[in-house]
């Protein structure tokens, strides 16, 4: 039975992550996630069940539609893979309980932010407010947290995501200009001279809603420790420091690496401070 239920985390986790491709691809155009169902985005053309499997369709096909032979991004089924294990590492980690449920929740919201920002600069209100409702929400089952703690930490999340936004506006505004916009998102650029954008902030409230306390600080120090060190690699690298990075992903990173070890980091971390 446990066979049964590992191979059915990952089937399950690779069907929701077929789903969030089409919710990152759809919504922020505003089209529907229902209607039409999955096409191909070069000839529309309706893409039939036997070539929608996650994962297998993409290899089986070569990454090309059936009808016009148009390429379909190896993204997509890299999400699908990803999400699947993922779900497997979670079942792992937690069994059939509600706290596998619970943050194979909050791992399927975390993906579909890293895919709008880097696509769009983007965080969806669904993905982050939604999901300090389901976070807090999901206190009130056995075993997940209790709901004061986490609601506290949501709020003291996002506070401190507007205060460094605050802080920075108020440092940036000595430079006018500084943060230089990314391409295609030019006529937005005084929404890149706070340091953090708003999407950020409410994320922030989302994961401290999900994670509670300690296991918030711990994915809140590895995304900050993660995009430092991103940051300092691509400037090595020759990239334009003015030029702003999605912080989401490192975000969603620091969160995930925080469900599976972060009450391990949590604790040794308590270990080091006591013993100084």
């Amino acid at each position: 039975m446990r066979a049964v239920y590992l191979l059915f985390s990952f089937l399950f986790g690779s069907a929701v992550g077929s789903f969030l491709n089409v919710v990152a691809w759809r919504v922020p155009r505003g089209e529907s996630i229902v209607r039409p169902s999955s096409r191909c985005t070069s000839c529309g053309t309706a893409i039939k069940w036997h070539d929608n499997i996650p994962v297998v369709s993409w290899f089986f096909l070569r990454g090309r539609c059936r009808s016009c032979g148009g390429s379909f991004s190896f993204r997509y089924a890299l999400v699908e893979l990803v999400t699947g294990l993922l779900f497997l590492g979670l079942f792992l980690r937690f069994g059939p309980s509600w706290l596998w449920l619970k943050h194979s929740v909050f791992i399927s919201l975390l993906i579909c932010t890293i895919l709008t920002d880097i696509d769009h600069w983007i965080i969806l209100d669904s993905v982050s407010i939604g999901g300090i409702a389901a976070g807090l929400l999901f206190t009130l089952a056995p075993g997940t947290g209790d709901l004061l703690p986490h609601l506290i930490t949501a709020a003291a999340a996002f506070l401190v995501f507007f205060l460094i936004r605050t802080v920075a506006g108020i440092l940036l505004r000595g430079k006018p200009g500084y943060t230089i916009a990314p391409e295609g998102h030019e006529d937005e650029s005084r929404d890149f001279q706070g340091g953090m954008g708003w999407g950020d902030i409410k994320l922030a409230g989302m994961i401290g809603a999900f994670l509670g306390p300690s296991l918030t600080a711990v994915a809140l120090f590895l995304s900050f420790l993660t995009g430092a060190l991103t940051g300092i690699a691509v400037i090595i690298a020759g990239r334009n420091r003015r030029i702003p990075l999605p912080f989401g992903p490192f975000l969603a990173l620091g969160s995930v690496l925080a469900v599976f070890a972060g009450q391990a980091i949590w604790e040794l971390y308590l270990r080091l401070g006591l013993s100084v």
